[in-house]
């Protein structure tokens, strides 16, 4: 189960109570349930919301993950 999940759960709210109060839509909330990705911003009013230390979040979101391009080097070699 999703921890932000349970974390609402546990409190006893629904998707609607935690936008409310985490000054988010329903429909980011259900994404974020769904493990969709969001804005850093929007992790920090979610987690705010349900009291838990911003230093946590990759047990509730996951480690960011960024993309890395690659340089084809036969491009290099081409001119």
């Amino acid at each position: 189960m999703n921890r932000i999940r349970a974390a609402r759960q546990a409190l006893g709210w629904t998707q609607n109570e935690l936008a409310q109060k985490a000054g988010v839509s329903t429909r980011t909330i259900h994404a974020v349930e769904k493990g969709r990705s969001c804005r850093q911003a929007t992790k920090r009013h979610i987690l705010n919301a349900l009291g838990v230390p911003w230093e946590m979040r990759d047990d509730y979101f996951g480690p960011l993950l960024r993309a890395v391009r690659h340089h084809d080097e036969r491009e290099q070699h081409t001119a």
